[in-house]
């Protein structure tokens, strides 16, 4: 039997699934398909889109076989149930929701409709459907990669201060500086291969720093934090991911907020995550087209890949970056900013757009492939009718 992660209904995670599948989204230490493959063994990805195909390694059609498990990658495990089944069965999550099936011999079905097998609610599962949503589950889940990874160790470090220390692992090849206090007492620190942490920095898990991470002088990581890899972070960091080869490494303030990857955090910005009404948050999501209420009273920004954000920049909480935004610093930025988008709603030519992807990627010593650029303009043109949408919202008070 082979695990076929499908990237189905990826608009839900817009803007972040522009350019990758859903399953190599990184929710706390493993991508869904890395900690998938863990648990079950011989999983693959597969994605229908084209412009994806060459730059992800996504499973042949021709060898699908006939006993296949095919999951929707965002799902939360609060237990690792056997999958396997007599008879072809499809799976509802904890909120009766399908997220998978079992096929003894392979078919294609849509999800949202008929079954033609059995059906079995499984409560150990959450499907995740909404981007905001992967914040809720960073403490339990960076926890359950912890123990997933069975790693346990670190070296000693000089003026460097150790607190739970059966939660941290810090690979060997990491630097930490004096005058840094790591602190896993309420959840587990992991700090992957090649990271730097430099002086007076202060830790506290649960919290996961991605391969050849630095994080920068007097950071504050307050936990449930996700960084990497390749990322440069600074500043207060807390309930947040940014994803690969991004760069918040000045001062300001980032909480309960999402970043792509290759985006560029001005220093002195600033991301609010909390109305002054304390009333609850609304958001703009992709699938509906408008926003909608997230019953949450903390959530900041989704901030999606390649956007820039200029120095001092202010980010009202409830804030959407499309891909290839851009900020102008000293201003208040709030609602939907859609996809290429410049200073101050000017559509961003495709070609700058190209150009600012290319130089940022030569500074991290990558190529901007002919396969990468055919995606920047594939998703230029899918997202031009989300640029219909107007920047501002008026929002009522709450």
């Amino acid at each position: 039997m082979i695990t076929l992660l499908v990237d189905y209904k990826w608009e839900n995670f817009l803007p972040f699934s522009w350019t990758r599948p859903l399953w190599d989204l990184r929710m706390a230490i493993y991508t869904f398909l890395e900690r998938i493959g863990k648990l079950y063994g011989n999983v693959y990805g597969y994605t229908h889109r084209e412009y994806l195909k060459g730059l992800f390694s996504s499973y042949p059609e021709d060898k699908w076989t006939s006993q296949t498990l095919l999951l929707i990658p965002t799902i939360y495990f609060e237990d690792y149930p056997d999958f396997r089944r007599d008879k072809d069965t499809l799976f509802l999550d904890k909120n009766g929701k399908p997220f998978g099936a079992f096929l003894k011999n392979f078919r294609v079905f849509d999800f949202t409709k008929g079954f033609d097998g059995a059906v079995e609610k499984i409560d150990s599962i959450i499907l995740l459907e909404k981007p905001w949503e992967l914040l809720d589950y960073i403490p339990l889940q960076i926890q359950k990669d912890y123990k997933l990874s069975n790693k346990r160790s670190f070296k000693p470090y000089k003026g460097v201060v150790m607190i739970g220390t059966t939660e941290i692992f810090i690979d060997t090849s990491v630097e930490v500086e004096s005058g840094t206090i790591i602190d896993a007492s309420e959840g587990p620190v992991y700090i992957d291969s090649g990271a730097k942490i430099m002086g007076n920095s202060y830790i506290k898990g649960p919290v996961y720093i991605g391969k050849s991470s630095v994080i920068m002088p007097l950071t504050v990581l307050s936990g449930n934090v996700i960084i990497g890899p390749v990322v440069k972070a600074g500043g207060e960091i807390t309930n947040s991911i940014i994803w690969g080869y991004s760069n918040k490494q000045h001062s300001g303030f980032l909480g309960d907020s999402i970043v792509a990857e290759w985006v560029n955090i001005g220093a002195g910005t600033e991301i609010s995550n909390l109305k002054n009404t304390y009333g609850t948050i609304k958001m703009y999501y992709y699938p509906q087209r408008e926003e909608i209420e997230t019953n949450r009273q903390f959530l900041g920004a989704l901030i999606g890949p390649h956007a820039k954000l200029g120095i001092n920049s202010i980010i009202n909480c409830g804030t959407v970056m499309g891909a290839f935004t851009s900020t102008v610093g000293g201003r208040i930025t709030s609602g939907f900013i859609p996809e290429f988008t410049w200073i101050d709603g000017e559509e961003m030519d495709l070609e700058k757009a190209i150009e600012i992807a290319r130089r940022m990627m030569i500074r991290r010593d990558f190529s901007l492939t002919p396969k990468y650029e055919e995606m920047i303009r594939t998703i230029y043109e899918l997202s031009k009718s989300y640029r219909k949408t107007k920047k501002k919202v008026v929002r009522k008070k709450s």
